[in-house]
């Protein structure tokens, strides 16, 4: 028994080990830093000046805005989708979960080629007027990133809404069509309240994503806007290590109190779980007209935000509008070596994806047995600590991780081991949830049977429970790649030229106007995302671990 035990405590202490020396530390050695006294560096010289107040200020008010923003226009999505049948539903169903596959800075590429000045629309608007200088620029600066951030949201609070919306009572709603209620009235008294908690939870996650936000802001804010994240990474581009620790510090605090407001609300929302039920619903030909006119409206409106982004990247890894003309030199350009070419990123984001998902994959294993140890205080804190990528920004990681492991181990000038340790921490949580799912749902009276038969633990683990958790371990694998080879935000912290990936290329390719590159690498990206996600769908049907 007590050899058993030494086993169970080394199988969950080596991965939690490994998360505290390249998670926990790198975090904590930038806090440390960040509360140093010392010409400036002293956190409260940092929060008091007025260079901060206006990051923060801005961080804040771009936050809410798009928040508001994304649930304004969510929330019609959650309610069309639970309430209404009609034709094509399932496949504006599959379109709000595109943002979820691209890469942030596959999202510039799409919305400066499709909102942007000399884009689909402005040379429209351009046609039409008969204008010879831009009639439309909505992908840059304020206006841009609030657009983005709604473009990567809206699916996010219409799924939300939309789960909390198929656990209401059918016959709640049943009882009020007796009574005489009308439509604006039910949702006034019975659809509303119900939906409260999931809106506010919604909103916080928005807020949360949007407060963290660094690809979108970097590009789209053309040096004129920066957050916290973008400042962080200046600081540090600039050795002002510590400005940027001391930043990372405000900007943990605030994300930690936020995560934790989350995930409050979420226990407290006895609607956000349970059983889904029979949702009463409404065929669109019995609407009123004006429900009808409004709802189709929303679509439309909502649809040319979600798609024509994704249409505009395969336009423009065709179309130079610089050169105004149909070419294949975007494409030309991946297959070649050499200084600003996109072979080299091309090899590195697949090498960096593979080795990421090879690790959080070996990590993640025995990390979703932890519900299964014996000792409860044991299985919450490594729930924590697995938990914890979620409310560290990428940014502040690489930064921790060039201070606490870059420097001490001298990988300063080809620091390519930090991008696969940060691609695998970023990816982790999701590895583990899929997995751990999964370790749930095996039938433990075929473990028992086993344990009858003589079985020891190994051909246990070997022949029943990894053939049976296998879906699973793909569907962590795969949500890990696709994550890994589209990250941006770490790697270009991290990244020497030498060790760029496709992600950094993109957002260098537009810095120097080379759109056409820029549009046939963020195509790449995005087929490579939606092939993996696709995977997952496919997997999710034979585990429950692709449920996330």
């Amino acid at each position: 028994m007590h050899a058993r035990k030494i086993r169970q405590y080394a199988i969950i202490g080596i991965p939690v080990a490994l998360l505290f020396v390249f998670l926990v530390y790198p975090v904590l050695s930038v806090l440390v830093r960040g509360l140093l006294v010392g010409p400036g560096s002293s956190f409260l010289e940092v929060w008091t000046s007025s260079v901060t107040h206006r990051v923060f200020g801005f961080t804040i008010v771009q936050a809410v805005v798009s928040t508001i923003a994304t649930v304004l226009l969510g929330l019609p999505g959650g309610i069309i989708l639970a309430k209404l049948d009609f034709r094509g539903k399932e496949l504006i169903q599959a379109a709000m979960l595109i943002p979820f596959v691209l890469p942030p800075i596959v999202v510039v590429v799409g919305f400066l080629r499709m909102f942007g000045q000399g884009g689909f629309i402005d040379s429209i608007l351009m046609t039409i007027l008969s204008a010879d200088t831009s009639a439309l620029d909505l992908a840059s600066g304020f206006t841009g990133i609030v657009l983005a951030h709604v473009f990567y949201n809206i699916p996010l609070v219409a799924l939300i809404v939309s789960a909390s919306l198929q656990r209401l009572s059918p016959e709640i709603e049943e009882s009020a069509d007796i009574l005489g209620a009308g439509p604006l009235q039910k949702f006034r008294r019975i659809i509303l309240p119900h939906i409260l908690k999931s809106i506010v939870a919604a909103s916080l996650l928005t807020f949360l994503f949007c407060f963290m936000s660094f690809p979108i802001v970097l590009a789209l804010g053309q040096g004129r806007y920066a957050t916290i994240e973008v400042r962080i990474w200046n600081a540090f581009r600039l050795a002002d290590y510590g400005e940027a620790s001391a930043l990372a510090l405000i900007q943990l605090i605030i994300t930690i109190i936020l995560a934790y407001w989350y995930i409050t609300i979420g226990r407290s929302d006895t609607h956000a779980t349970g059983q889904t039920r029979a949702v009463k619903t409404v065929q669109f030909q019995n609407l009123r007209r004006v429900f009808q006119f409004l709802a189709a409206l929303y679509t439309v409106i909502v649809s040319i935000l979600i798609i024509g982004p994704i249409v505009a990247v395969v336009g423009s890894s065709f179309y130079s509008p610089i050169t105004d003309e149909f070419t294949l030199q975007g494409f030309v350009n991946l297959v070649q070596l050499g200084t600003g070419k996109g072979l080299r990123p091309f090899i590195n984001s697949l090498f960096y994806a593979i080795l990421s998902t090879f690790f959080a994959v070996l990590i993640a294993i025995p990390l979703a047995y932890r519900q299964r140890f014996n000792h409860s205080r044991i299985a919450t804190v490594t729930s924590a600590i697995t938990l914890l990528p979620l409310g560290i920004s990428s940014i502040t990681l690489a930064y921790g991780l060039m201070r606490a492991i870059a420097v001490p181990l001298g990988l300063s000038t080809n620091p390519w081991p930090l991008i696969v340790i940060a691609q695998t921490i970023i990816g982790l949580p999701f590895t583990v949830r899929a997995i751990e799912i999964a370790v749930k749902d095996i039938d433990r009276s075929l473990l028992e049977q086993a344990d009858l038969l003589g079985a020891s633990r190994l051909e246990r683990l070997f022949f029943i429970e990894l053939p049976l958790i296998a879906p699973g371990i793909l569907v962590g694998a795969t949500f890990s790649f696709a994550m890994a080879i589209g990250e941006m935000s770490a790697t270009l912290f991290i990244a020497l030229p030498q060790n760029t990936t496709l992600a950094v290329a993109i957002y260098q390719y537009l810095a120097v106007r080379k759109f056409v590159e820029a549009g046939a690498a963020a195509l790449i990206l995005t087929l490579c995302c939606s092939l993996a996600f696709l995977s997952i769908e496919r997997l999710s049907d034979k585990a429950a671990g692709g449920a996330l």
